[in-house]
């Protein structure tokens, strides 16, 4: 027999034991206990949808009542998870689920299209915070659901509703959540990664990304001639470095690094905090590491005139539209300031066009592809 025969037979062995069969019905005669249920349980549950839908329908569900009122919690795991995204599941059975211990109801909670979300609403209300937990992780979150969720006011919970790009967030829930969070790194570092924020949210980010850093031009806008001095100094510094210098330090640079950013270490927060020190080595690497741009083409983009590559660039790194816009502030700052002398500010106006062309920008990546195309 060839091999690939051999593979054939066993795939199709392995898959018979996987469905109910008459077999099944046998051992459970010979053996009622708590690991054979559990594992009828678990065909039973995979093959539901295809019982259901059938000429069995009205037995399926009679089995189906009697595996969910099971004492063993082995059991009823097992048939929730098999269970989780079938559409056929009475709701009668799904609330059961939804309701049982948390390590029971988890998967029908994240997955479960049955469940409504008056029904999660109330969930959320009445059971513990692990609840609240799994119903944040669902493929989509009604406007309501979002607020119950966010009324726990639990840390974990609000972080990971934030987290979820299809949470329909009211502008008056984000703007409560920064007001009750803004001191959560792990809300606010979520907060500023959801797409199309509203204009004045990016306002009070920004603001927030400069107390964080304990850089007073970005929380207030404005930069004097001595900060911008600084900054243009250090790019021109860069600059003149001789290259056999330059590239030994670059290598070495580059290592730590991916390090730092394997690590978790290195994020929009330390580039920023790169620009702020006038460690302009740091903030182009950095750049060049996130988004996989060689560090050639990042100083170009990072220094173009159009501002669309700095945009672009920043969107390939991952950096969240706040920071994007402190980042383009401060370059913008730097420059005037340097050009023109005296202090400059940077207007609301100004700030709402950048937060506008970014957003706009990042729903479009064959244009975002276009601007990253330098030579």
């Amino acid at each position: 027999m060839s091999r690939r025969k051999a593979a054939l037979i066993e795939a199709g062995q392995a898959a018979r034991e996987q469905r109910l069969g008459l077999a099944d019905v046998e051992r459970l005669a010979r053996d009622r206990s708590p690991a054979v249920r559990s594992d009828i349980a678990r065909k039973f549950g995979a093959q539901f949808d295809e019982f259901a839908t059938g000429e069995s329908g009205e037995l399926a569900r009679a089995v189906l009542l009697l595996l969910v009122r099971d004492v063993a919690r082995e059991v009823r795991k097992a048939l929730a998870e098999q269970l989780a995204t079938s559409e056929n599941v009475p709701a009668d059975v799904a609330s059961r689920l939804a309701r049982d211990e948390i390590e029971i109801a988890r998967p029908i909670l994240e997955n479960s299209p049955v469940l409504s979300d008056e029904e999660l609403i109330d969930i959320v209300r009445t059971h513990s915070l692990q609840y609240a937990l799994a119903i944040a992780g669902r493929e989509r979150l009604g406007e309501a659901l979002c607020d119950a969720l966010v009324d726990t006011g639990h840390a974990p919970v609000v972080a990971r509703v934030v987290e979820n790009r299809r949470a329909e967030l009211s502008k008056r829930t984000l703007k409560r959540i920064l007001e009750d969070f803004r001191d959560c790194r792990d809300v606010t570092e979520r907060l500023v990664r959801r797409p199309e924020l509203p204009y004045e949210l990016v306002d009070q980010l920004v603001s927030l990304v400069g107390e964080r850093l304990a850089w007073d031009l970005v929380r207030t806008r404005r930069m004097t001639r001595e900060e911008a001095h600084r900054i243009i100094q250090a790019i021109r510094d860069r600059v003149s470095i001789s290259t056999v210098a330059h590239e030994h330090g670059e290598r070495r640079l580059e290592r730590h690094l991916r390090e730092r950013l394997a690590a978790n270490e290195l994020g929009p927060d330390e580039v920023l905090g790169f620009l702020r020190e006038g460690d302009i080595a740091s903030l182009e690497m950095a750049l060049s590491v996130m988004s996989g741009i060689e560090l050639r083409k990042v100083r170009k983009l990072l220094y173009s005139t159009d501002r669309r590559r700095l945009a672009a660039l920043c969107i390939a790194a991952g950096i969240p539209t706040p920071h994007y816009a402190a980042l383009r502030m401060a370059l913008e700052l730097a420059e005037s300031c340097h050009a023109q002398g005296g202090e400059r500010t940077y207007s609301s106006e100004a700030l709402d066009f950048v937060r506008a062309q970014y957003e706009r920008l990042r729903l479009d990546p064959e244009k975002v592809k276009e601007l990253l195309d330098i030579n």
